[in-house]
């Protein structure tokens, strides 16, 4: 693996770990300030402070060390996670993602010395930063044997010091119920930024104290590398610490260094001015001296029985879930390589079928195979919409520091699973969404209380699965759209005339019109009239919709409806005069053949269709695609019950119904343009190419322009 590739996935692992740290101050903030809650933010930070350093990310490094300073003493107990700090660590975690967005991109990092200032002065002072560090108290010690220049290379290194350091910090206290952890560092725990001596002051943070401490390995000094790991210990895990927690102090050099945990031989023991409590024990054999005498091998006081549970309990658990990175190309090729074989599938199945073998048992056997295949990739793409939303909270906290508008986050359905694809390309027409919403939406807060509101506005996010798509749905809690200002300001801008008649719907997307807006003054948010136009544009590019729903004086929710997958879908194969379309299967909800007491007369130019009891508009697909030689009468043809997320059920008027199966999406916009009812294009079995319907676009335009006819 390359350097540029490595450096990749740390970037990865960073967008993780602030994505948890985020997380865990949102618990803290609302009330979750726990051990485990603050451990979690802690190691994120540390993580990222890690490979920071491997890659000589100077500035981040040195931020993060602060920070990671600033939440030791919070979870030391000797700083109180008050609101204000939260506050503090929130707001230093946005810088940090700006640190690493920077490095990422070989940017200037952001300006970082306030925060730095904030976070030392809320440690009273005593902390420093990674670039001026001050000098640690040590317990006071003998003074030490003077070295010759011959034996530190006239450094001025004094090991034995050192060490008597080391194991005064680690060393036991009382003896109590307790499970065995053996510890080494190999090279790489030092070569990539990361300090072992600090993840030992974890373990003893924890309880845990220092048994033996193997020496044996150290190479006379002339041979001495400072990269490598020489030293061995064994700790006294408290029995009322778990495994996983002591694991997780390891987590960023797991590959870099071995943990042993039991209760039998531990590692060899030579100790260098170890306390008097710190007892030697005899060696344990290496892999290689595996088949050493047991007479050799001195006894190891045995833990309590119930000091052993945590072990035992890690042991019997079940194994956690492996995962692999996969580069995003290789899964676009997969997938691809499967819809050409969706393609070929359906044209061998087209030509058997030409030839009167339509039931060959192999052929049902290569379709069942070519749909688990196709479900299968199209699962490895679908990630929860969690890392979208995660996203919110620090945009509502740069929106309240700019606009002084406080606002509540509720989260619904966060869990909810749809294409990558679809993930990343959702992030910009959400932001613009939440970024109207507390801006237009949301009122100040003396507005609210006036209102008899609560002070702090309420922004809903959620999203659920409904058939073959996705509904993300933003709602806010504020006044809602001013229909008359927004009519007043089209007519201004030259949009519509002084005298049109227009439905509250589409008064509403009139603020999707390129360059509107109804700010009264330009600010750092809106008001450029940029953003809207920008959604509607992007949401259609995913063969999506935007509707919106608003009432005066309690809120506005705009829901978008998007494709569970752009890539496969199952859909009717339909005749419509001399075209041949694609009805995605997800819209439909039934298909007959009227009879004439069914249809009803509405007006000059509509039919209804009477469907138990209710009446739905009949939508003729000949005259909204303009194809030749249609059938003329609803009963001559097929209706297809469809539904829509905006106007409810309609029926598709065609001429007939040929197949059903899966279908490709090729994008229209890609190879062609955009066209208004159509989502996309797909290749038949027998190479036709066919439009797929777009059944909202559909039929909202006929339905409007039924209406502009009728007016």
């Amino acid at each position: 693996m390359t350097p540029e590739e490595i450096q990749s996935i740390f970037f990865v692992e960073c967008e993780e770990s602030l994505a948890a740290a985020e997380a865990g101050l949102a618990a803290c903030k609302d009330g979750t300030a726990d051990g485990d809650t603050v451990n979690g933010v802690f190691r994120a930070v540390h993580s990222v402070k890690g490979g920071a350093g491997a890659f000589g990310f100077e500035a981040l490094q040195a931020y993060t060390h602060t920070f990671e300073t600033l939440l030791s003493e919070v979870r030391d107990g000797t700083l109180p996670f008050t609101d204000a700090l939260i506050d503090l660590a929130l707001r230093s975690l946005d810088t940090l993602s700006d640190h690493v967005n920077a490095a990422r991109e070989g940017a200037e990092p952001p300006f970082d010395a306030d925060l730095i200032a904030e976070m030392i002065a809320a440690q009273g002072g005593g902390t420093q930063t990674l670039d001026h560090p001050e000098p640690e108290a040590q317990p006071e010690t003998a003074a030490p044997e003077e070295r010759s220049g011959d034996d530190d290379f006239g450094l001025g290194l004094d090991l034995d010091s050192m060490l008597d350091s080391l194991v005064g910090e680690l060393a036991p206290s009382e003896a109590a119920a307790h499970w065995t952890l053996k510890l080494r560092f190999h090279a790489g725990a030092m070569a990539n930024g990361s300090e072992p001596l600090l993840m030992l002051r974890e373990l003893a943070g924890l309880g845990a104290t220092c048994v033996a401490c193997d020496v044996s390995d150290v190479p006379a000094l002339d041979q001495f590398d400072p990269l490598q790991g020489y030293f061995g210990f064994v700790f006294a895990i408290p029995a009322e610490v778990d495994e996983q927690s002591v694991r997780d102090v390891f987590d960023f050099i797991a590959d870099d260094c071995e943990l042993a945990i039991g209760d039998d031989e531990p590692m060899p023991s030579l100790l260098l001015s170890a306390p008097a409590e710190c007892v030697a024990t005899a060696p344990e054999p290496s892999p290689v001296a595996a088949s050493a005498p047991a007479s050799e091998q001195g006894p190891v006081p045995a833990a309590p029985a119930a000091a052993a549970a945590p072990a035992t309990a890690a042991g019997t658990a079940s194994a956690p879930a492996q995962s692999i990175r996969i580069d995003l190309g290789k899964l676009d090729r997969l997938i691809d390589s499967v819809g050409e074989l969706v393609i070929a599938q359906a044209m061998m199945a087209q030509r058997l079928e030409t030839a009167g073998l339509a039931g060959v048992e192999e052929i049902a056997l290569l379709e069942g195979l070519t749909r688990e295949i196709q479900e299968s990739a199209m699962s490895i793409r679908a990630q929860p919409i969690s890392s979208v939303f995660s996203r919110v909270p620090r945009i509502l906290r740069e929106l309240a520091s700019s606009t002084g508008k406080h606002v509540r986050l509720e989260l619904v359905g966060e869990g909810t699973e749809l294409d990558k694809t679809v993930i990343e390309r959702l992030g910009e027409p959400m932001t613009h969404l939440i970024r109207n919403a507390v801006d237009h939406g949301i009122e100040s807060a003396e507005d609210r209380l006036s209102a008899g509101k609560n002070p702090e506005g309420t922004l809903t996010l959620s999203a659920e699965q409904r058939s073959g798509r996705i509904l993300i749905r933003i709602a806010d809690d504020g006044k809602g759209i001013d229909r008359a200002r927004v009519f007043a300001k089209a007519v201004e801008k030259g949009l519509i005339a002084a005298d049109a008649q227009m439905s509250d719907e589409e008064i509403d997307h009139l603020i999707f019109a390129p360059g509107f807006s109804t700010a009264q003054t330009i600010s750092n948010v809106s008001g450029r009239g940029v953003g809207m136009d920008v959604v509607r544009q992007n949401v259609k590019e995913l063969g999506g919709r935007i509707t919106i729903e608003s009432e005066q004086g309690k809120g506005t929710a705009f829901t978008l409806t998007l494709p569970l997958t752009l890539a496969i879908s199952d859909g009717m194969i339909v005749s419509v005069g001399d075209q041949t379309l694609v009805v995605p299967l997800a819209n439909v909800v039934e298909s007959l053949r009227p009879q004439p007491g069914e249809i009803q007369g509405m007006g000059s130019s509509r039919q209804m269709l009477n469907v138990r009891g209710r009446f739905i508009p009949v939508i003729p697909v000949c005259s909204a695609i303009g194809a030749k030689a249609c059938v003329e009468q609803v009963t001559d043809g097929v209706l297809i019950v469809v539904d829509t997320e905006a106007l409810g059920k309609a029926a598709l008027l065609v001429d007939a119904i040929s197949d059903q199966r899966q279908f490709v999406i090729k994008s229209l916009d890609t190879n062609y343009r955009s066209v208004d009812g159509v989502a996309g294009a797909t290749i038949l079995g027998d190479g036709r190419v066919a439009l797929i319907i777009d059944v909202d676009g559909l039929v909202s335009g006929n339905l409007a322009m039924s209406t502009r006819m009728a007016a």
